[in-house]
């Protein structure tokens, strides 16, 4: 990688390191379960699912014995690190502190790669369950949209899929790429004053519409044709071995530079198809 770092060198124009466009921290991390201090390679989350009462045939009758309704999904922590250097004469040529902006900048880099794990695990293929992580769950049904369309019918078929599974109404949430909020915003039914509240629409955002809080994405585009997810937060698990790591640190040996590190131990796993459905283009 080129060394950008004169580029940031004092200038009579220049008095801060301008932050460039970039999404700020986790966008999806308070819309899936948190499963905090991880210890191992793999991890595993136990679920209970539902059955149905007995008819009592009479008095006195013997009382049911029935095992619960068992199952688990199994998840695959993982590392991902970076790491900047600061020369000292990096430091003492610029007038803002270069220390504190890479830092920020390590923190935001930290976020998305947590979107980007728990994206991945919406749309996998190959999820693990079963007592020992051995057989493999189905995967997220689909909802095929229009190849230039993205419409209210859609969301409304979502919609309907989790209702017809039971799942809760609350903590749903619907994760859309750019090009379908800006889609959204310009149909009738969610602009006007009769469907929904204006104040989002006067910022060009969507905060909550058919029981969804919408969430604008630019990482749904690293999936092939993924312009949507819609799901209640038990339908994601994302596992942390700790809370992820940012030191900056003088190096010695490397001429008292300044070096930033930063690491993330976590993994993801989808729960439970039911709670979640895909849009894709056609």
């Amino acid at each position: 990688m080129a060394d950008t770092q004169n580029e940031i060198y004092a200038q009579a124009y220049g008095q801060n390191i301008m932050q460039l466009a970039q999404q700020k921290y986790s966008k999806l991390l308070p819309t899936v379960y948190l499963k905090p201090n991880v210890r191992g390679k793999t991890f595993f989350q136990d679920q209970i699912g539902e059955w149905e009462m007995a008819t009592k045939g009479g008095r006195n009758v013997t009382t049911p014995n029935n095992d619960p309704n068992l199952s688990r999904r199994m998840g695959v922590m993982l590392d991902y690190h970076d790491n900047r250097m600061l020369d000292r004469g990096d430091e003492l040529k610029s007038i803002s502190d270069p220390r504190s902006a890479y830092t920020i900048a390590a923190a935001r880099s930290l976020g998305r790669k947590m979107d980007d794990v728990i994206i991945a695990a919406a749309v996998s293929t190959t999820t693990a369950s079963g007592e020992t992580g051995s057989t493999t769950a189905p995967t997220t049904a689909t909802i095929l949209a229009s190849a230039s369309t993205f419409t209210l019918a859609k969301v409304v078929e979502a919609k309907q899929a989790l209702d017809e599974s039971d799942v809760e109404m609350e903590d749903r949430f619907l994760i859309v790429d750019v090009e379908s909020l800006n889609t959204a915003i310009q149909i009738e039914q969610f602009s006007s004053a009769d469907y929904n509240t204006l104040k989002a629409l006067v910022r060009g955002e969507l905060d909550t519409f058919l029981g969804f809080k919408w969430i604008m994405s630019t990482r749904l585009s690293e999936q092939t044709n993924l312009i949507a997810l819609a799901y209640q937060k038990y339908a994601l698990c994302l596992a942390m071995a700790s809370s992820p790591l940012v030191r900056t640190d003088e190096r010695s040996d490397l001429s008292y530079s300044w070096q930033i590190y930063y690491e993330l131990n976590c993994g993801a796993v989808r729960l439970e198809e039911s709670r979640i459905r895909k849009l894709i283009e056609g």
